[in-house]
């Protein structure tokens, strides 16, 4: 037994020693741990201390950190000063780098990962599964590659969070535990410690150094104050026999002289001179120059010499020969030969005054035995500036005696122009007179004279009621055409042509005036009878009807001229203005080119028109508006070879003609529209003959000249016709012959030539109402020229009218162009038109004009035996 329990006990013995060996491992771990631990935070604490900058301080705790867990992706990140954006002054990672990267914008880092931890202010360790769950939620915008594990930590000094500090891990072999972000956050601490005892330690190294330097700086300002007190004695001896200078000198040479002796009392100047710069400052002068080798410096332009250098530099300067060889090898100084022998040293003081350098003062030596110190520098600019005072002195002084005497000679002289003056502000009260009441391109009195110059004739005929005066009002035709397309420099040209014409057209004694823009006025006074207003007013149209050679161009114009004539004692300007402007609309309305004498019917029907444009300007398309449709027969056959569509305004129970409101359409802008819906019933009403089998002959429509000027118009024609399916070869565009000549030829026929091209047939309509220029047959691509009503009815009366047909059916069969004769009223005319080879026509004479259906058509065509199909506007297919 006793064995038994004696063995027993041995292995109870055992087992508790094997406990306390397990636990003396344990332990003694845990104290190597809690070692290595101590002593990295001791490394950390001596860093402080040890470190010679913070890139040091940054790698050694990477370094220590890295002995405590694993960190090869390892960075830390601060808030700036302005903590409005943070840095990275240490940053390792296996994949990214921002290391390019100054600065991060706070409010950019703040939805990072980073910044959740500065945002919370609590350390984190984040698996790849976490910051993924993290960015899903949208707590935070992952930057950068993702890792495995995150781990970070705040970093806090004094209660304020200044930054953090992470360690990273992209290797699943390599994982964090709760134990190490305790560590870390144990260890950022000492970091945050020993960062702010480094940032601590610097600065009192720089109060130390500051401190030394200001002991050192007194040490020395004690000793050299003796030195500087006997220098002061010297010094302000010679400065003041500078200041004297300028009162005793006799002139400027001598004023150097005497300084140059007071400037060697102080500094070794045997090789002395002053250089100033001239009043343009683009040279330089020597006034004084002594130089023991005899050399003589002369005035030059500002190069690259050592006087240069100090004016550039505006600071003195001491020049050996190394500083001169650095100097010009930098380029910043040019060596030249002809300036002498090179100085052992040289020293050069600027002059300035006010802040602005005028010159230098300098003093140089050729010998090693008599060398310069820096004090002598130190003295030659403290005299420089007294120097400088002097001179400005002196030279103010010598410049105030010439000035005086200028003075003198200007006062005699200003007696004399002083009456000049007067007879000068004479001609100016005289010349401003003129601006105000003259036109300044033309020079034509204005508005305000021609008002005053109105008022006068009325007045005096008030006294003399036998004399009696009248008003022209002259408006250019086509003025805005030429401006807009040869430019205002081409436009004024013009208009001083036209005001050098209408003032040879008028009598010696009538009044011309420029109101602005193209109107003229013109005051005859007196005058008998209106006929002599008539006759003036004829002049004048006619010699603005004479061609205007504009940019080696010729260009025509014309004048529309309203006439309105005195009334006695109650007349006044205002009201000749109004009438004789009235009266000018009357005649631009009127076709142009003539002249009016007011009345008044004109005003009642000035007001009619105004009424008339506003109901325009109200006025649908859709709603308001007719076609008409005039058909076009061949005259052998008697077959109708297309259909003219004239449009008709339905204002209530009336029918009102194009002629009666075409014009005012023009001028109000509602045109475009008009002729785009007129196309586009156009369209509708071929694509209706196709739908019904037949095939549509052409229709022809008169389209505005205003479709011709913006690229836009053209766009929305050829759209309708594309929008409609219809081909566009059965569409004839017709263009007024005289609306053409009064736009830019180039751009019209650039429009033409893009109609021609998408497929729309073109014509020429009213050829020979006015000129009938030939090169529109020529040089345009019309494929239909219709003869104006007005030319056919003097077909059968004149023989030249004949002769002009046969020489126009000629030209357009050789140009393959298609004739039409408008108007035929009477058989005669007819006729006559067949025998000259006119082969188409249109007119009364056959079909009256009128709002026609198609049944209504058919009716007149078999009533006036005309060969129509079923179909008046189309043929059985």
């Amino acid at each position: 037994m006793s064995t038994i329990s004696r063995e027993n006990e041995d292995a109870l013995k055992v087992k508790r020693l094997e406990k306390v060996v397990k636990r003396l491992k344990a332990l003694t771990q845990k104290y190597r741990q809690a070692e290595v631990v101590q002593q990295a935070l001791f490394r950390i604490s001596e860093l402080a201390s040890s470190a010679q900058n913070m890139d040091q301080i940054y790698h050694s705790v990477h370094r220590i950190i890295g002995q405590l867990m694993s960190a090869k992706n390892f960075y830390i990140c601060l808030y700036t000063e302005s903590r409005d954006s943070f840095r990275f002054p240490y940053f390792v990672d296996q994949y990214d780098d921002v290391t390019l990267i100054d600065e991060v914008p706070a409010e950019a880092l703040m939805r990072g990962i980073t910044g959740y931890i500065l945002r919370t202010g609590e350390p984190m360790l984040c698996t790849k599964e976490e910051i993924e769950h993290l960015v899903e939620t949208g707590e935070v915008n992952f930057l950068g590659s993702l890792p495995i594990d995150w781990l970070g930590v705040p970093l806090i000094a004094n209660d304020t969070l200044i930054g953090a500090m992470v360690v990273q891990s992209y290797e699943e072999d390599v994982r964090y535990r709760a134990e190490d972000l305790e560590l870390l956050m144990f260890v950022s601490q000492h970091v945050v410690n020993a960062l702010e005892r480094f940032r601590h330690r610097e600065y009192l190294e720089q109060e130390v150094r500051k401190r030394t330097a200001e002991l050192q700086k007194s040490n020395e300002d004690l000793r050299s104050e003796i030195i500087e007190r006997e220098k002061a004695e010297r010094q302000n001896a010679v400065l003041y026999s500078i200041s004297e200078l300028t009162n005793t000198a006799e002139d400027m040479q001598s004023f150097y002289r005497r300084l140059h002796i007071e400037v060697s009392k102080l500094v070794q100047a045997d090789n002395f001179y002053i250089a100033l710069l001239t009043e343009n400052r683009q040279q330089v002068y020597f006034p004084y120059y002594a130089d023991e080798s005899g050399f003589q410096a002369r005035q030059r332009s500002l190069q690259k010499g050592l006087t240069e250098y100090v004016l550039r530099q505006k600071k003195p300067a001491f020049v050996d020969e190394p500083t001169r060889n650095a100097l010009v090898k930098r380029g910043d100084v040019v060596l030249s030969e002809n300036r002498g022998k090179l100085a052992y040293q040289w020293l050069g003081s600027p002059l300035m005054m006010d802040g602005k350098i005028f010159g230098v003062i300098a003093t140089q030596t050729y010998r090693s035995d008599r060398a310069f110190v820096r004090e002598d520098l130190e003295l030659l600019n403290f005299v420089a500036h007294h120097v400088s005072v002097a001179i400005e002195r002196r030279r103010a002084a010598d410049q105030l005696a010439k000035a005086n005497q200028f003075l003198e000679k200007r006062i005699a002289e200003r007696t004399e122009e002083l009456v000049e003056e007067i007879e000068r502000r004479k001609d100016i009260e005289a010349r401003l007179y003129h601006d105000a009441h003259h036109d300044n391109l033309t020079g034509l009195p204005n508005r305000a004279m021609f008002t005053e110059r109105v008022n006068c004739a009325i007045a005096r005929q008030k006294r003399n009621p036998k004399e009696n005066c009248a008003l022209l009002f002259v408006d250019l035709d086509r003025f805005k055409n030429i401006n807009d397309t040869l430019g205002h420099s081409a436009g004024d040209h013009f208009l001083l042509e036209v005001s050098r014409r209408l003032h040879n057209a008028i009598r010696e004694e009538d009044f011309l005036a420029r109101l602005g823009g193209d109107e003229f006025v013109i005051l005859l006074d007196p005058i008998q009878q209106i006929d002599d207003a008539k006759d003036v007013a004829a002049r004048i149209i006619d010699v603005m009807k004479e061609p205007f050679v504009l940019e080696g161009q010729e260009h025509l114009s014309g004048a529309s001229i309203g006439i309105a004539t005195s009334r006695g004692e109650e007349d006044s300007a205002d009201r000749l203005l109004r009438d004789a402007d009235a009266a000018m609309y009357e005649a631009k309305n009127l076709g142009r080119g003539r002249f009016v004498v007011f009345d008044e019917t004109i005003r009642s029907g000035l007001v009619d028109a105004l009424n008339q444009e506003a109901a325009l300007r109200s006025a649908r398309a859709q709603r308001d508006f007719r076609l008409w449709y005039q058909p076009i027969w061949d005259m052998q056959s008697n077959a109708i070879v297309g259909n003219e569509v004239l449009v008709r305004w339905q204002r209530g129970e009336t029918i009102v003609m194009p002629s009666d409101f075409m014009l005012m359409a023009e001028r109000s802008g509602a045109i475009i529209e008009i002729d785009q819906w007129v196309l586009e019933e156009s369209c509708r009403l071929l694509a209706e003959v196709r739908k019904a089998g037949h095939n549509p002959k052409p229709v022809h429509l008169n389209l505005c000249t205003q479709h011709l000027m913006r690229p836009r118009h053209i766009q929305s024609l050829t759209e309708i016709v594309e929008n409609a399916k219809v081909p566009a070869g059965l569409l004839v565009l017709e263009f007024d012959e005289e609306s053409l000549q009064q736009h830019d030829p180039r751009r019209i026929l650039a429009s033409l030539r893009k109609l021609k091209e998408f497929g729309f047939k073109l014509a020429l309509d009213d050829f020979g109402r006015g000129t009938g220029p030939l090169h529109f047959l020529y040089n345009y691509p019309f494929d239909f020229v219709k003869l104006d009503s007005r030319f056919v009815a003097q077909v059968p009366r004149k023989e030249r009218a004949r002769a002009m047909v046969r020489h126009i059916v000629t030209l357009c069969q050789e140009l393959s162009i298609e004739l039409t004769a408008e108007g035929i009223e009477s058989d005669e005319q007819r006729e006559w038109l067949f025998e000259l080879g006119v082969k188409a026509g249109q007119g009364n004479l056959v079909f009256e004009t009128g709002p026609m259906a198609a049944g209504d058509m058919i009716k007149q065509a078999k009533a006036n035996k005309i060969t129509v199909a079923a179909f008046p506007l189309g043929e059985p297919r």
